[in-house]
């Protein structure tokens, strides 16, 4: 075999997997908050919901008050405070820059003592609307921050300016986040024209629902026809007693396995994709699965679904190995141009595996999946043209293909490109290039190119 021949049949062995999942991209994992806190800081479609969830409430205690009579009783609004009229997102940026995904108490309780809030946009004049009308604005929190939580949050509310900042309108809960009872306070005293806040239960205790995701929502569809009149919700994704339906509680600890949970949440309704769902039965080990998924797709004419069933029926996978099924299966998908097929089709022709060995005809199927930039088969071609089988031996021609698949991240073409230019093969000796590839290939832990770094440049061990 040709010096420059790097395993092709382990290549063939081993490539169905490949040949099954290069379309599949696999994620490396996500901080939680990155698309929720993007979204809070930067986008303007979230400003706007607060100028609408303010507008809307302006236009409640406007009507409120063309309609009182003499001796009614006064008029109120009764407001949470954190990210309804209140901004945190400089203690968010915070957790982001330290790669933390969770809500973090400590962190939080700096935060709120360095007393960097910002009024969210249109509470501030809402909130001189309000006073200005002799309309009272309460405000009722949960927080926690030992015996000064009162002071803090007093300190908060004034530091933007807000209106009846003080003992009688700032209500903290320490102990609770059922805020019911004191709201059953105000509204004994004063019509409450609107409640505003960043979560279902800033209205009613009602919907302070645990590990129910459904439920949750089933409670807020009771009350659809409040939403814009008595209670007026702002956007918040970032925290909130939305949790709790997922996780049981509201503020849940960083762990993988609520990561997991946050994971499965996202796809609480999700498209049934048959593809991916064959792929993950396939890697699973579970062929029958696939098979019933890929075979009637195949029939219909997916050119994926006929590649893999080409490739279980070549491997025995769930099937008996059937060499003709698999020709069958995977010419259907060549012909379609789909180049993966066009590669394993190659591979059949080129070691005669079910039909007769025919280089011309592996150049064939390898010179079309190669035109569509499939690594493997540049690969398997600049083989042939190393070793001149089925074609006219040309090192320029073996270098020319081992570049293009190189390119791509091909190890093994890394690997033999870089020999080429260390030995001046089909190329012009360049003893540099060939370390920078050895290096390429050596970080994809290709044993060959470690031990040709050690044997060439003996310099640079360790």
């Amino acid at each position: 075999m040709n010096r420059l021949t790097v395993l092709p049949l382990v290549l063939f062995l081993l490539h169905s997997l490949n040949s099954i999942a290069q379309d599949e991209a696999q994620l490396p994992a996500r901080d939680a908050l990155l698309y929720a806190l993007a979204w809070k800081q930067t986008a303007a479609e979230y400003q706007a919901l607060y100028y609408q969830g303010f507008n809307i409430a302006r236009a409640q205690v406007q009507a409120a008050i063309d309609a009182r009579q003499e001796g009614d009783q006064p008029l109120a609004i009764i407001t949470d405070v954190d990210d309804t009229v209140l901004h945190s997102l400089t203690y968010w940026g915070h957790l982001v820059q330290r790669n933390m995904d969770f809500f973090d108490d400590a962190i939080w309780d700096r935060w709120v003592e360095s007393n960097r809030v910002t009024a969210t946009p249109g509470a501030a004049e809402f909130l001189a609307f309000c006073a200005a009308n002799n309309v009272q604005v309460f405000y009722v929190t949960s927080r926690d921050q030992g015996e000064n939580t009162l002071a803090l949050a007093l300190e908060n509310l004034r530091r933007v300016n807000f209106p009846f900042v003080d003992e009688s309108h700032v209500t903290v809960l320490r102990d609770s986040s059922n805020k019911e009872p004191r709201q059953d306070e105000i509204m004994a005293q004063y019509n409450v024209v609107s409640l505003l806040g960043d979560n279902l239960n800033d209205f009613r205790r009602k919907y302070y629902i645990r590990n129910d995701i459904d439920g949750r929502i089933a409670a807020m569809e009771q009350d659809k026809a409040k939403f814009g009149q008595e209670y007026v919700i702002f956007p918040n994704p970032t925290d909130g007693h939305w949790l709790a339906a997922i996780f049981g509680e509201s503020e849940p600890v960083a762990s993988d396995e609520n990561r997991d949970l946050l994971r499965q949440s996202a796809a609480h309704t999700q498209w049934d994709e048959p593809m991916e769902n064959a792929r993950n039965a396939y890697y699973e080990g579970d062929f029958l699965q696939a098979l019933s998924i890929w075979r009637p797709l195949a029939e219909q004419g997916n050119a994926r679904a006929q590649n893999n069933l080409g490739i279980v029926y070549r491997n025995g996978e769930g099937v008996i190995q059937d060499l003709d099924a698999s020709r069958h299966w995977l010419l259907q998908a060549a012909n379609q141009g789909y180049p993966r097929a066009q590669f394993s089709l190659g591979m059949m022709y080129d070691f005669g595996q079910g039909v007769v060995q025919d280089y011309g005809e592996a150049m064939r199927w390898y010179l079309q999946a190669a035109a569509q930039g499939d690594p493997d088969a540049q690969f398997n071609l600049a083989v042939l043209y190393a070793d001149g089988r089925g074609v006219t031996k040309s090192l320029v021609d073996a270098a020319r293909l081992y570049s293009l698949a190189a390119e791509q991240g091909h190890a093994n073409a890394q690997n033999v490109l870089a020999r080429m230019y260390m030995e001046g093969l089909g190329v012009t000796q360049d003893s540099e290039e060939a370390l920078r590839l050895f290096q390429l290939a050596a970080a994809q832990q290709h044993t060959q190119a470690q031990e040709s770094i050690a044997q060439y440049f003996p310099q640079l061990a360790p």
